[in-house]
């Protein structure tokens, strides 16, 4: 597992052009896999031997793909489980979104349920014993441990708010026109992250590790995000939280499907669960805006295609048509190697 410390603040935002004074506002939002992994990629490029170089990134077989239209099958020679912030020391997982807020209570959310009302199926949390339809969603983070009774059947989760993890900062610049000196009309307004004292991002390998770890060395800096900022890099020997496992369900049990890290679905969510192996009909997906995907392919100087993926933290109901076994951790979707789609499945009591 690698863990970055970034030094400074850091701008993560979409691919379109940033002029001052015409797209005046840069917002950042938290960093999506391709970005980590774009980073190790950077420095993987600038350290590797052509040897290594080619074994880890593929290069020459992106260029082939890419003259035949077929950019989006490159896949490099390494890959990545999926990216999380973690917080002294411990990994953090988006708060499920099949969880909401009841009353004042801070830092806890109950886990959702369907009760019929008159003859229909609808959301609620549970007040105690009496089931509400006044809950609102919550935002942050779960650690491990409570993340793992969720996906057991326990129907509250204690999370973190994402205040105590980062924080957003603003900060007006100046442009500078050719001959470097100020223009007037060109103020721009960029926001910003910074994270808390403690906090760092982490990226859990599933393949070539040992490599990647021997290109780039143990520790060092890398670039990270817009701007090119620096942050600290160390490889740390920490095996991901969660147990890899099999866990099987009864015809009529519902499974829950968390997604750890933004999915980007290929083919649907029937593809989804079809590359996953599960058979049953959807009760219910619990998610939010699609997360835009973007960015610049250096190699072919132009911005990549955009793609939109199911937010982390989204959670899909489904009621399994027949005794069906799963593994724990799963991947599904697209750029999968890059850490997207990582799926955690449990059950609903």
């Amino acid at each position: 597992m690698i863990e970055i410390l970034p030094n400074d603040v850091l701008l993560f935002r979409e691919s379109r052009n940033f002029t001052a004074g015409e797209n005046h506002v840069a917002l950042t939002e938290e960093p999506l896999p391709h970005t980590i992994a774009g980073a190790l990629m950077s420095l993987i490029y600038d350290r590797a031997g052509d040897e290594t170089r080619e074994k880890l990134l593929k290069l020459d077989e992106r260029k082939k793909l890419a003259e035949v239209g077929k950019s989006d099958e490159w896949v490099p020679g390494f890959s990545l489980l999926g990216t999380f912030f973690a917080l002294n020391g411990k990994t953090l997982f988006p708060l499920p979104k099949d969880t909401g807020l009841v009353g004042e209570s801070q830092g806890r959310a109950v886990v959702l349920a369907l009760h019929e009302v008159l003859g229909k199926k609808t959301v609620v949390a549970y007040d105690g014993e009496t089931p509400t339809r006044h809950f609102k969603a919550g935002e942050g983070f779960v650690r491990p441990e409570e993340l793992r009774d969720y996906l057991n059947g326990k129907n509250e989760v204690w999370f973190l708010e994402k205040g105590a993890v980062y924080v957003y900062e603003e900060r007006v610049g100046i442009g500078i026109g050719e001959n470097r000196t100020v223009e007037e009309g060109l103020l721009y307004r960029v926001r910003t992250l910074r994270l808390k004292e403690g906090a760092t991002i982490r990226a859990y390998f599933e393949r070539e590790e040992a490599k990647v770890r021997e290109t780039i060395d143990g520790e060092g800096l890398l670039k990270l995000g817009g701007e090119s900022r620096f942050a600290r890099y160390r490889f740390l020997d920490e095996e991901f939280p969660l147990e890899q496992e099999e866990l099987t369900v009864e015809a009529g049990d519902v499974l829950r499907l968390y997604f750890a890290t933004p999915l980007l679905p290929g083919k649907g969510l029937d593809g989804v669960l079809e590359e996953l192996g599960v058979k049953g009909e959807v009760v219910k997906l619990f998610t939010g805006r699609k997360a835009r995907v973007t960015g610049w392919d250096v190699q072919l100087g132009r911005p990549k295609q955009t793609l939109y993926a199911y937010p982390a933290g989204t959670v899909v109901w489904v009621k399994a048509s027949g005794r069906t076994t799963v593994n724990r951790l799963s991947k599904a979707g697209r750029m999968k190697e890059l850490g997207y789609g990582l799926v955690i499945s449990g059950v609903l009591e």
